[in-house]
C-alpha cells in the first residue's frame, strides 16, 4: 500500500498520499521523526487542530513555550520538503485538502462492509490483508494509543461482517480466510470464533465448526479460566 501520488477528479490532478498502515510514508523524499508525528497526528485527527493542542500532545513533556517553538520548526521543517502537506493558520493547524490518507480511505471502506447494503467486493484478498494491517505498530507514542485501538477494533468488526456476508454469498473459502484473520487479529475474541463457526456451518462442515469450537474452549480455559459464552455454545445445539 504505499503509495506516493493518488489520481483524483476535476482540476487537481494529483494529491500527495500519507500512508500510515503500516508504516509511515509520505512522498519520495523523507522527513525527520518529528515531522512525521505532526502528519501523522493531524492525519489522524481528520480536521483543523488548534497549535496548542498540537504542540502538547506532541511534545507532552515541554514547557508550553517549548512545545511552541518545537512545532513551529517542524512546520517549517515539513514545508522545506512538502511545501503543501499541511495548511497551517494562525490558531489552526490540518493537513491540506490535496492530501490523501490511507488510514482515513481504510477506515472508510471498513465501515461500509459492516453494512448490509455494503458492496462486497468482487476480489477479497486485498481487502482482507489490508483489514489485516496494524496502524504503526513500531511507534509507542501514548497519543497514538486510542487511534491505533480505534483501528484494530474496526478492523476485526469489519473482518468478521465480511467473512459472513461472503458466507451467505457462497464464496467459502474467501469466508474462511476473512474469519480466520480476525481470529489471528485477535485470538481471545469469542466473536471472531463465532464467525468462524457459522461460515463452517453454513458451507456444511459441522466437523470443522466442532474443532473450532474445541479449540476456542481449550484456549479460554487455558488463557482466561473460562467457558465460551451461550451465543457460541448455542451455535452448535
Amino acid at each position: 500500500m504505499v503509495v506516493s501520488q493518488m489520481k483524483t477528479v476535476g482540476e487537481v490532478e494529483s494529491v500527495l498520499v500519507v500512508q500510515l498502515l503500516p508504516t509511515f510514508a509520505v512522498g519520495e523524499r523523507p522527513i525527520s521523526r518529528a515531522a512525521q508525528r505532526l502528519v501523522t497526528y493531524l492525519a489522524l485527527r481528520d480536521r483543523p487542530v488548534r497549535r496548542a493542542e498540537v504542540a502538547h500532545a506532541l511534545w507532552v513533556d515541554s514547557s508550553e513555550e517549548h512545545g511552541a517553538a518545537s512545532l513551529r520548526t517542524t512546520l517549517w521543517r515539513v514545508g522545506r520538503v512538502h511545501r503543501d502537506l499541511v495548511s497551517a493558520a494562525s490558531d489552526w493547524l490540518s493537513l491540506a485538502d490535496t492530501v490523501a490518507v490511507d488510514a482515513r480511505a481504510a477506515v472508510s471502506l471498513a465501515r461500509s462492509l459492516t453494512t448490509s447494503g455494503g458492496e462486497l467486493p468482487e476480489d477479497s484478498e486485498p481487502v482482507i490483508g489490508l483489514l489485516a494491517t496494524d496502524l504503526l505498530p513500531d511507534w509507542y507514542d501514548d497519543w497514538l494509543f486510542v487511534y491505533r485501538e480505534r483501528w484494530r477494533q474496526l478492523r476485526l468488526h469489519a473482518l468478521e461482517c465480511l467473512a459472513e456476508r461472503l458466507a451467505e454469498a457462497g464464496r467459502f473459502s474467501e469466508a474462511v480466510d476473512a474469519a480466520l484473520t480476525a481470529v489471528e487479529g485477535e485470538p481471545l475474541r469469542e466473536s471472531a470464533h463465532r464467525c468462524l463457526i457459522r461460515v463452517h456451518l453454513l458451507e456444511g462442515n459441522r466437523g470443522e465448526a466442532v474443532r473450532v469450537y474445541r479449540a476456542l474452549a481449550e484456549m479460554l480455559r487455558a488463557e482466561l479460566g473460562v467457558s465460551p459464552g451461550p451465543e457460541v455454545r448455542a451455535l452448535l445445539g
